[in-house]
């Protein structure tokens, strides 16, 4: 046999060689086929899963605005940096994830020079319960933190900049405690499955923002977000679109309102200001009053302790929320109840020596004037505000005329403002003091309720619908802060309807025209209790109050005034409450002067 030289062999060599190399190309071209081509749809579906994200987006929420369109409530971008946990949970315990978070928070913190604002604990909590929510480490970046982000930091796995929408109020406390505020939301779609991550959402926590929060918020939509190894996205394509809120517009005059707002001052009260042909709220401002923004886009426990521990209490909305003796401000009513009875008319007099005893084992009652008007007739006692005039009034038409009238105006019910937590007053009757108090109405009973004290409560907005029905001769509209709604797709607002129908009272317009002349007089005549309160120039009516509240030793006084104008075509009626004050004169009147000077004085308004 032949021995192959040296040559040969080299050449079995290579072709050996070349033997193995073409059927390793084979295998490898037969796996590609099988992984491309045959498997290639399984493991497309299982890069897609692997690199898709579900992002749920909420809809833009509507605006608030007043009745010129003033922007009361907006939104503004605010730029965060977002961890995820679920792309940064490791296996075993959950404390590895914890400590993994808590390392990237602090390296961040270096890197941006910005302290940490979330401690271990509360990086702890938002695992427990809302893992599948972007942990928010950062807020309201400004230019400067964004800028060291992109330079030192950028996307990586699990942490990224978010951009989210916040509420924000332009005029910060203005009508604060009716627009209300929002917080953050929570899983408003009860499928969680559906998404990787929700973007926290904006939900009215109260006022108008809780109130109107289905119609303001809109609809949530979704995007499918690609992204790399490092959690890098270069992709996003929209799924479902969000549908944005409607705007509200409300009834209000975002001017009128800070007008009143700038007359309260730093007195605790409130002031309400209606346009009695229709029943719109022009303005119901009170204090103390508090910074919205500081609410959102949650509330902290310092800013929470402070507004709940105040004992004025900031956030209560005095004008629906409390209900106060409305003192001498109902004795019109009172009036007006004898005249429709039938059984007085307005040239009816009595006679006050300063004192009213309305039982022989009764204790005494004073009028404010303690050595006694003298005779007077209805006209001249409500602008004199006789207390005796209506404890012999009251004594001699009986308590159910009184509570015919005061009811028909609707004391002792909520008005159906479009507001939260209105609460209904208190018009006694032997019934409710039977369940209250195991007795029935007194003598003395019924001459308290004639002067507005005793067990009669209202709220300042009740008062500001009575006045507004006397002013416009006998129609009970029904008070609303609500002009109407806009889509996304309208530039013009649809004008909502009124909550009810106008009443119709049915007053005698004699009747109507005593009691407007006697609080005209208060006003315009030279011994009226108003009379400070007038404006060169306008002709109006108006009727003060002071009631007393407290323990005996410790009395103090609330400070009332209603009123309404024009006197011949009222556009305006007007509700002033001061808390703990000297006196009507003293508090409510001077404030309701600069209220009808600045809007109908001369340079002011007039529609």
């Amino acid at each position: 046999m032949r021995k192959l030289s040296e040559t040969e062999r080299i050449r079995i060599r290579i072709r050996v060689l070349l033997g193995l190399i073409l059927s390793l190309q084979g295998a490898i071209l037969a796996s590609l086929w099988n992984l491309q081509v045959v498997q290639g749809h399984t493991f497309q579906e299982e890069i897609s899963k692997q690199s898709l994200r579900r992002v749920r987006h909420p809809g833009h929420r509507g605006l608030i605005v007043d009745r010129n369109g003033v922007v009361l409530a907006d939104n503004r971008p605010s730029v965060g940096i977002a961890l995820y946990p679920e792309e940064l949970r490791l296996p075993g315990r959950q404390s590895r994830t914890l400590d993994r978070i808590d390392e990237i928070l602090d390296n961040l913190a270096l890197k941006i020079e910005l302290p940490r604002t979330l401690s271990r604990e509360e990086v702890a909590a938002h695992l427990y319960s809302d893992r599948i929510l972007p942990l928010i480490a950062w807020r309201d970046l400004d230019d400067t933190a964004i800028a060291r982000w992109a330079e030192r930091v950028g996307p990586q796995e699990g942490v990224d900049l978010l951009t989210q929408p916040v509420r924000n109020y332009p005029y910060e406390d203005l009508l604060a405690q009716t627009l209300g505020y929002v917080g953050r939301g929570g899983m408003a779609d009860a499928d969680e499955g559906r998404y990787h991550y929700q973007v926290e959402e904006m939900e009215g926590k109260a006022g108008l923002e809780l109130r109107f929060d289905k119609i303001l918020r809109g609809e949530a939509g979704a995007e499918l977000v690609r992204i790399d190894v490092t959690s890098y996205k270069y992709s996003v394509e929209v799924s479902q679109p969000s549908v944005p809120g409607q705007d509200l517009q409300l009834t209000i005059d975002a001017r009128i309102q800070s007008l009143a707002e700038n007359i309260l001052s730093e007195e605790t009260g409130t002031i309400v200001l209606m346009d009695p042909r229709n029943g719109e709220i022009l303005a119901m401002a009170t204090f103390p009053r508090y910074n919205l923004n500081d609410m959102v886009p949650f509330i902290t426990h310092t800013t929470w302790g402070r507004l709940t521990t105040d004992p004025r209490r900031p956030l209560v909305n005095r004008p629906v929320r409390e209900h106060y003796a409305p003192g001498s401000t109902i004795k019109p009513f009172v009036c007006l109840a004898g005249l429709l009875s039938g059984q007085v008319d307005g040239d009816q007099e009595y006679t006050c020596h300063g004192s009213y005893q309305p039982g022989p084992n009764a204790a005494v009652m004073h009028c404010n004037n303690r050595f006694g008007h003298g005779t007077l007739d209805m006209r001249e006692a409500i602008a004199r505000s006789c207390n005796v005039y209506m404890w012999m009034l009251a004594e001699d038409i009986g308590y159910p005329p009184m509570l015919a009238t005061l009811g028909g105006l609707g004391l002792g019910r909520q008005t159906g403002v479009e507001t939260d937590f209105e609460v209904s007053g208190i018009l006694p009757t032997n019934e409710w003091k039977r369940r209250v108090h195991g007795d029935s109405l007194r003598r003395g009973d019924i001459a308290n309720i004639a002067i507005g004290q005793g067990f009669l409560t209202t709220t300042p907005l009740q008062m500001a619908s009575i006045t507004a029905a006397l002013a416009n001769g006998g129609t009970l509209h029904a008070p609303t802060l609500v002009r109407g709604f806009r889509d996304s797709e309208s530039e013009t607002f649809t004008r909502s309807e009124p909550r009810n129908p106008p009443i119709n009272l049915g007053w005698d317009p004699e009747a109507v025209r005593v009691i407007r002349e006697g609080m005209r007089e208060a006003v315009m005549g030279d011994r009226g209790t108003a009379r400070s309160a007038r404006v060169p120039g306008l002709d109006y009516a108006a009727k003060t109050g002071t009631a007393q509240y407290g323990p005996p030793g410790n009395r103090r006084y609330r400070s009332w005034v209603i009123g309404f104008a024009p006197y011949d075509n009222p556009r305006l009626a007007a509700v002033v409450l001061v808390d703990s004050g000297l006196g009507a004169g003293v508090d409510a009147v001077p404030r309701l002067h600069v209220i009808m000077r600045a809007l109908f004085g001369q340079g002011g308004a007039d529609g």
